[in-house]
């Protein structure tokens, strides 16, 4: 399985045996990855159910074991350890799904308005771990982000 350079870029962020909440899953490729390659429990979240679908297909496909739901958001997301992954969608719809309060660490890459997210992010009391910016025909932010940071 070929991951472009940006889901790439997310699954080396994430360590091996790890518990991850794919927001905005789409097709589930980087649950599959983050699954088969580095023993990952995943779900995979969209709010299309031809997504889900999609997500599920691609998963049987590749002998993968995720579990994939539609849904808006984290809206009734029963939250543990999980590390969330937010990507491929604008800061608005990412300050969105977290307007809530959580612990969970963080990573995001938004298309838009990176630095309201990381303001945003201040005010919610986290603090960027690592950022990295990934040329893959566009340019793209992914920031690690951890609960602990000052307002």
């Amino acid at each position: 399985m070929k991951l472009s350079k940006r889901l790439k870029a997310i699954c080396d962020l994430i360590p091996k045996n790890s518990n991850v909440v794919d927001v905005g899953a789409d097709h589930a490729f980087l649950d599959i990855y983050l699954n088969k390659y580095k023993n990952c429990n995943c779900l995979a979240i969209d709010k299309s159910k031809y997504c889900t679908n999609t997500a599920i297909n691609n998963a049987q496909k590749f002998n993968a074991h995720i579990k994939a739901v539609t849904n808006d958001g984290l809206n009734n997301i029963k939250l543990n350890d999980e590390i969330i992954v937010i990507s491929g969608m604008g800061t608005k719809n990412i300050q969105k799904i977290l307007n809530f309060d959580i612990k969970n660490d963080l990573i995001l890459s938004s298309h838009t308005n990176i630095e309201d997210l990381k303001q945003f992010l201040k005010e919610k009391h986290y603090y960027i771990d690592k950022e990295l910016i990934i040329s893959d025909g566009k340019t793209y932010n992914i920031i690690y982000a951890k609960k602990g940071g000052a307002s």
